[in-house]
């Protein structure tokens, strides 16, 4: 019988080179941008090779995607189970509100990172398009059965977003701007679930 092959110790050393050119990807992100972020700066950020970093991420936006996952990680973004043992949609619509607040402020730092290198790279439209899907999906979960309405999940992450923003903005705090967004949505809300009773 043939001996099975495991990469042990050369599988950990991989795996800690991955990291470490995430890692350098990310301090650079917040030292010169993600437009000034290049391969070569984040190989000698990584202490490796440039090719090295090729071969760990092939593709062109490989390592954006790889660094965005590692940013959406270390904050915490929500899942759906946030929505454990809550009781109907307007329960899981308070806890999607409260538990998006909580991460929209964890992430204050790198939406800044981001918004001043909006022109600068298109490395990022795959992960905002995921991110962007990560929410549409909590919306749905968190108004279902309504989920499969598009105009009311269109509403709900125009609250989502906008008001709460707009709220921050004016110098609310993130409690009072979830309030604003809850007393805007659930009536709105309970009325379309009472229509389509």
């Amino acid at each position: 019988m043939p001996r099975r092959y495991t990469l042990g110790k050369r599988g950990e050393a991989q795996a800690d080179t991955r990291r470490r050119i995430v890692d350098a990807t990310l301090r650079l992100y917040r030292e010169v941008g993600i437009a000034g972020t290049t391969l070569a700066l984040v190989a000698r950020a990584a202490d490796v090779a440039p090719g090295t970093v090729r071969n760990h991420f092939p593709g062109p936006n490989d390592l954006a995607e790889a660094a965005a996952d590692a940013i959406l990680e270390s904050l915490a973004m929500p899942g759906e189970a946030i929505f454990a043992g809550a009781d109907g949609p307007i329960e899981r619509l308070d806890r999607l509100l409260r538990e998006l607040a909580a991460f929209f402020e964890r992430s204050t730092g790198w939406w800044e990172v981001r918004v001043s290198d909006r022109g600068g790279t298109d490395s990022w439209a795959m992960p905002e398009a995921r991110y962007n899907a990560r929410i549409e999906a909590l919306i749905r979960r968190a108004i279902d059965p309504l989920g499969d309405d598009q105009a009311v999940v269109a509403v709900v992450a125009a609250v989502l977003v906008s008001v709460y923003f707009a709220a921050r903005t004016a110098v609310v705090s993130s409690d009072e701007a979830v309030a604003v967004e809850r007393a805007l949505l659930v009536p709105w809300l309970a009325a379309r679930l009472e229509g389509r009773g």
